[in-house]
């Protein structure tokens, strides 16, 4: 199995990105989560602003030391990102994010520094849509809007007189409240859309090649860390030649769909179901032995109204997830030799 997984849609979409794409250390253009990517381009947003706003006289000497730690924070989350690569911790930059929150309800609701004022105004929505497209609709209205009411409700009643409760006015509110909630829902609506295209297959609904590679890395090098068992099956189809040459390609479909329907439906919510290509399924069991892997395969297979083969492999500790599946397919060829030996 093609350990990176790279096809003509990959090559297509890097190609469209610009040709800056190519400036990139090639370390860089290794990341594959695009999660990673966005958060990284964030950061070099606040790099140069905050360089630029070292340049300007602080009103107090806090301030400056604030300024200083903000764009050495920034600095650091970039690093991380180059040394890390996909497996940069996410949760990184969400505080980032909270950070910056912080200076928004403090800058738009106490300050009356006009200049950090106009743009906390706009960094708001930007900040949004960065949290939505990352983190849970649950978590970025827990965050967002929290953050919004209790920045207006100090600007407005609690704020300098020159701040913001005299010179926003009412439309400039509307249009925040509005450009805030548009970011959320767009969000949240790019990551859904962007997450079942690149990461899903469109004829089962299984996760595709490139979403096992992106989570199953991430799984594998999670549970390897944490010492726990990480077992994967690799199966296919009986005859699945014969369904497409009796009753065409869209038997073929439909078996393929009630297979994985049937898949999803039987296997434990944390476990993966991920379509290889054609009638080969990748099923990755996180805290599961192989010994266990192998009962719950069998029950499935069981309670299926197809015939398929399997084979179950454990994660090692020099394992990756190319080597951990070809284990499974070496067991799936051997069980199937097995079979055929005491049925011939």
């Amino acid at each position: 199995m093609d350990t990176r997984f790279r096809g003509k849609k990959d090559r297509r979409a890097r190609a469209a990105v610009g040709w800056w794409y190519r400036l990139l250390p090639p370390r860089v253009r290794a990341i594959k989560r695009p999660e990673v990517a966005v958060t990284g381009f964030i950061a070099c947003f606040f790099i140069l602003f905050y360089l630029i706003n070292l340049t300007y006289d602080f009103e107090s000497v806090v301030r400056e030391y604030l300024g200083y730690v903000r764009f050495a924070g920034a600095i650091l989350v970039l690093l991380l990102i180059y040394i890390k690569l996909d497996r940069f911790p996410l949760w990184i930059g969400y505080l980032g994010a909270l950070t910056e929150l912080v200076a928004f309800g403090y800058f738009v609701g106490l300050s009356s520094d006009f200049e950090q004022i106009a743009f906390r105004l706009q960094e708001f929505p930007l900040i949004t849509l960065y949290l939505a497209w990352l983190f849970g609709p649950r978590l970025v209205r827990g965050t967002i809007y929290p953050v919004l009411a209790g920045t207006l409700y100090l600007a407005y009643f609690y704020g300098p007189q020159s701040g913001m409760a005299l010179h926003s006015g009412r439309l400039n509110v509307l249009s925040l409240l509005l450009l805030t909630i548009g970011a959320s829902v767009i969000g949240s609506y790019v990551k859904a859309r962007f997450h079942y295209q690149s990461e899903v297959d469109e004829l089962t609904g299984a996760v595709n090649r490139r979403g096992l590679q992106l989570r199953g890395e991430l799984l594998l090098a999670s549970f390897q860390r944490s010492r726990r068992p990480l077992a994967a099956a690799l199966l296919d189809m009986d005859k699945f030649k014969a369904i497409n040459d009796e009753g065409g390609h869209e038997a073929g479909d439909r078996a393929l769909k009630a297979l994985v329907a049937h898949l999803e439906a039987s296997t434990r919510r944390n476990d993966l179901v991920a379509r290889l290509g054609g009638d080969e399924f990748v099923i990755l069991f996180p805290n599961t032995t192989r010994t266990q892997a192998q009962l719950l395969m069998a029950r499935v297979e069981g309670s299926s109204s197809q015939a398929w083969s399997f084979g179950v492999a454990q994660a090692r500790k020099d394992d990756n997830l190319s080597t951990m599946i070809l284990r499974a397919d070496r067991d799936m060829y051997a069980s199937k030799r097995d079979r055929a030996a005491r049925e011939g």
